[in-house]
């Protein structure tokens, strides 16, 4: 069980790194593309890749959760039939 927490763990960490670096990626790809418009409009297109980022990241928790679920629902069937752990 603590291997198989371990293993989570470490998907999650991996998200949160993946997550981090699009972010930064966007943002320094919208500030370079915006740069020549002046700082209000870099400002609003940082918070714009921001947002697009936290939504992006929110719907892949999302999906990494329900196939974690998904998973852990399936190996409490197979166990509780007698099955492989």
């Amino acid at each position: 069980m603590t291997e198989m927490r371990e293993r989570t763990s470490e998907v999650w960490e991996g998200i949160r790194r993946g997550t981090g670096w699009a972010m930064g990626v966007g943002f320094v790809v919208s500030v370079a593309a915006t740069l020549r418009q002046g700082p209000r409009e870099v400002l609003k297109a940082a918070i714009k890749a921001g947002l697009r980022g936290q939504e992006a990241a929110a719907e892949l928790t999302e999906q990494v959760g329900d196939l974690y679920a998904e998973a852990r629902a399936e190996r409490s069937g197979r166990s509780s039939e007698g099955g492989d752990h």
